[in-house]
């Protein structure tokens, strides 16, 4: 559809809407709610109301409804005389933000259909880059979360890709080249980002390893002790005395434990310095790992797991796993990546007849690993432990593709190398996450504030990458 097919029509329909609720009153809401179904219907009823309007128009010159479209019409001719004011970029602009908002106002469960409505607007942008007019930043922001709304990577690069050739968006996909793809060869030599040329089993000898993450094993250790301390707390409230004797003895037990675990050093150096004559030297360490704070450590991560709301880390790890698929051209903006969504990415740019780079390359796969690596890469920046990210799921997703049936096996390449190829594609994932995000701090913050407001779409996000 043509911009000045599109214009004639946004005329036609304002001029009907405008008789309509002359001849026939509403209330307030049920006049807000008409315009909504009829502005923000989809293309097929929105060219089948102009020809209505059309056919009224006819009808008007044979004198049978002339005073409803008189007025009809000077409505008409006052919404064209103010458009018409307006230069070409901003027509463009009004009428490519309104085919998105009837989008964006509409959302539809059906996302055939929401990729059906998109391509009016696709067809308009194409139009603009044609005539090499600029989209303006609200109507492409308009246009990116209308095509998020139809969960479709392929449609998302699209749409991204056409916004790059109009020379709105700069830097989706700028940060390809900055990273480093892991060698082929274990002897390969590759220049390291410290300037020295080292070989990839050199360097990956020297880079740290990925941080543990062991959720199960706490959230598990947490609820047991609370149900305990539950348990125990309600026999005493409610005074049974048959059993409080054993509650209690469990109480003092779980709190003997606790102490021992985190104040043992301090016990040892009381009983050196004040009580050594009476007491002896005490054994320098205790059973089951006591004492080391390894096993009451276990059961606070679990409770902070559980019980702790932390905003503002949970943006951040967002705000970096945005910005790592964005600058690494990946049409995905999964805020949280998880293991599923990033082997289907894989394998629909696998398929033929798509707009998608492929990603089952040895750069393309370490891409995807480095975007599901970035918000544990930021929240070991930030925190000594890790909460709302998961380093497995980079690893799930290597093992996804093994079992996905719509990738051969013989394209996997690591499955020849062995585990060990695994961790080391993880670890060297995990770096080059590290030292982009470091890189590029001030734009992840960025995101990550406009993330805890609350109200921050996925093309906030994109605004505050492009520095809109």
């Amino acid at each position: 559809m043509s911009f000045r097919m599109l214009l004639s029509t946004l005329l036609s329909l304002l001029a009907l809407e405008a008789t309509i609720a002359f001849h026939h009153p509403l209330t307030t809401n049920q006049r807000h709610s008409s315009q909504r179904q009829s502005f923000f219907s989809q293309p097929e009823n929105y060219r089948r109301l102009a020809t209505t309007t059309s056919l009224r128009s006819e009808s008007a010159e044979d004198g049978s409804s002339g005073g409803l479209m008189s007025m009809g019409d000077s409505i008409k001719s006052q919404l064209a005389s103010a458009f018409s004011a307006l230069d070409e970029t901003d027509q463009y602009d009004a009428v490519l933000t309104g085919l998105c908002a009837k989008i964006l106002d509409q959302p539809s469960e059906d996302l055939a259909q929401v990729s059906e409505a998109l391509q009016d607007p696709i067809q308009l942008m194409e139009e603009m880059n044609a005539r090499r007019i600029k989209a303006g930043s609200r109507s492409l922001m308009a246009l990116i979360d209308a095509a998020v709304t139809s969960q479709d990577a392929k449609l998302v690069g699209k749409i991204l890709s056409l916004g790059a050739r109009n020379g709105r968006i700069a830097l989706f996909g700028n940060l390809q080249t900055d990273f480093l793809p892991l060698p082929t060869a274990r002897m390969s030599k590759v220049r390291c980002p410290d300037g020295v040329t080292r070989t990839r089993g050199e360097r990956l000898d020297l880079l740290p390893d990925i941080p543990t993450d062991e959720r199960e094993k706490e959230i598990t250790s947490a609820l047991i002790v609370g149900s305990i301390l539950a348990f125990c707390g309600t026999v005493n409230v409610l005074g049974m005395d048959e059993i409080s004797p054993a509650t209690n003895f469990v109480w003092f037990l779980i709190l003997t434990v606790g102490a021992l675990d985190n104040f043992y050093d301090i016990i040892k150096f009381a009983v050196k310095n004040i009580a050594r004559d009476k007491l002896g030297d005490l054994p320098k360490e205790l059973p089951l790992s006591l004492g080391s704070g390894q096993v009451s450590g276990t059961v606070v991560k679990g409770f902070n797991r559980v019980l702790k709301v932390d905003t503002e880390r949970e943006c951040e790890c967002e705000a970096a796993s945005f910005f790592m698929a964005y600058s690494l051209g990946l049409p995905c903006f999964s805020f949280r990546p998880n293991a599923l969504e990033a082997a289907v990415l894989v394998a629909e740019s696998n398929q033929s007849n798509n707009d998608l780079d492929p990603l089952l390359t040895n750069t393309g796969i370490m891409k995807v690993l480095v975007w599901l690596m970035a918000p544990v890469a930021m929240e070991s920046i930030k925190h000594p432990e890790l909460i709302h990210s998961d380093p497995r799921e980079a690893e799930g997703f290597l093992s996804r593709l093994q079992r996905s049936n719509l990738i051969d096996n013989d394209a996997l390449w690591w499955l020849q190398e062995g585990p060990e190829e695994v961790e080391d594609m993880l670890k060297w994932a995990y770096t080059e996450a590290d030292l982009m995000l470091r890189t590029n701090m001030d734009k992840v913050t960025e995101i990550s504030k406009r993330l805890t407001g609350g109200a921050a779409t996925v093309a906030d996000c994109v605004a505050a990458t492009e520095e809109w």
